[in-house]
């Protein structure tokens, strides 16, 4: 496994995966939704779909699609909150025509207004869609509460209103602020020599970032401090309401990043108990999102609104009888055996690897390695996830978003 780092801060990452045919190439553009203005909300996401609309040598999506097909690469996008991301699978014998390709989409894409007027209109009509998604609205509330006037509260596809008035010209605006070396990663994985794929992104995309004179690099957005919990409701015609319980949470960069997903389970686990008894409809699910310097623990709910104050109770209960008692060590060990192959599951595919290099490069400056990390996963005890759980599960920090039919909350009910 190598990291390799150009003069001009140009980031490589190597990983060798023997015995295979398929090669993951991908371009990481350190960006998303965190360095968007809140008046170009959805602009990352505008950009990731025109940077496959076509490039000066090869215009329109048709022709660079069919380009790539003839030699052998499969091209794809991606879009989080923190990285652009533009992948080519190819065979080990092409991985040179997937690079200069990556490289001639990142910095010869034609940036069209016909295709521009095409971007807007698919993204209108995602935008459209999702309106009506119960959990996306709810997402939205909870990440513009806990993120605040930073760029992570930003919709992923934006809103309406910015998205109706952007230009294929502002998203090239923006790909030339954010395509800078120092906020760039190249990451294979495959059969492929290290050396070899080195001096080829030196000949590719080295070779062009020389020209571009000085680069800086973009900062993460900074964490989370002195957050106060609280509640927001919006009434919605629904069949069941619905509720998100959001927690600031660790980043990334926590030693106990693995910790947390080995025990959620468990705390679902307390969740239903304390629901067992009850004979109305009810669902939840928990999930924790890391960002750089950030997280969100969210427990995502469903009940029917004339329940939901008991309902709500009951949830907490459940969350504060795991939080105030000892982890069955023998419970403990079992969720880590389970998150172990889980984890080497994720790390099998080779798109997937990739990704998890590029996180660990981007925010860790470090090269990604698995055994290194599922060391770190074994040493893992229950007093590590007492820790994180106690400082997390701080109800004063709590965040209630609400989606359904009238009903009356009061985060600070719950507060000890």
């Amino acid at each position: 496994m190598a990291l390799k780092i150009y003069p001009n801060g140009l980031r490589l990452s190597v990983i060798p995966k023997k015995d295979t045919r398929l090669v993951s190439v991908v371009l990481s553009i350190t960006s998303g939704t965190q360095s968007e203005k809140n008046y170009e909300a959805g602009v990352s996401e505008f950009l990731s779909r025109m940077l496959l609309m076509g490039t000066k040598e090869h215009p329109g999506a048709a022709l660079l699609g069919d380009y790539a097909k003839a030699n052998g690469v499969v091209l794809s996008r991606d879009n989080t909150a923190e990285n652009i991301m533009i992948s080519a699978s190819t065979t080990t014998s092409n991985i040179d025509k997937a690079i200069d390709l990556l490289c001639e989409i990142a910095f010869d894409s034609e940036f069209s207004v016909s295709s521009g007027d095409i971007v807007r209109n698919s993204l209108l009509s995602d935008i459209y869609k999702l309106q009506e998604n119960p959990s996306y609205l709810l997402d939205k509330m909870v990440n513009q509460a806990l993120f605040y006037r930073t760029g992570l509260a930003n919709a992923k596809f934006g809103t309406v209103t910015t998205i109706s008035r952007m230009t294929s010209g502002d998203c090239q605006n923006f790909m030339n602020r954010i395509l800078t070396p120092k906020n760039c990663i190249i990451a294979v994985v495959g059969d492929v020599d290290a050396d070899e794929v080195y001096e080829k992104v030196m000949k590719t995309f080295y070779s062009k970032f020389i020209d571009g004179g000085d680069y800086k690099k973009l900062k993460f957005v900074a964490p989370i401090e002195d957050f106060m919990g609280g509640e927001r409701t919006k009434n919605k015609k629904l069949n069941q309401s619905r509720m998100v319980l959001a927690f600031p949470s660790i980043s990334y960069k926590s030693n106990y990043r693995h910790v947390l997903n080995i025990v959620l389970p468990l705390v679902l686990k307390s969740i239903k108990a304390n629901l067992a008894e009850t004979s109305y409809f009810h669902s939840e699910n928990i999930s924790n999102t890391y960002y750089a310097n950030n997280g969100k623990l969210t427990i995502e709910t469903m009940v029917d609104y004339e329940k939901t104050k008991e309902y709500l109770d009951k949830v907490v209960e459940g969350i504060k009888n795991f939080a105030s008692s000892n982890i069955a060590e023998n419970e403990f060990e079992i969720e880590k055996n389970a998150y172990i192959i889980k984890y080497l599951q994720e790390n099998e595919n080779s798109y997937d690897l990739n990704k998890a290099a590029i996180k660990e490069v981007a925010i860790n400056k470090q090269s990604y390695n698995i055994s290194s990390e599922l060391m770190k996963i074994e040493l893992l005890k229950t007093k590590d996830a007492t820790k994180v759980l106690n400082d997390i599960f701080d109800f004063s920090k709590m965040y209630i978003a609400y989606l359904g039919s009238p009903v009356e909350l009061d985060s600070l009910d719950y507060i000890d």
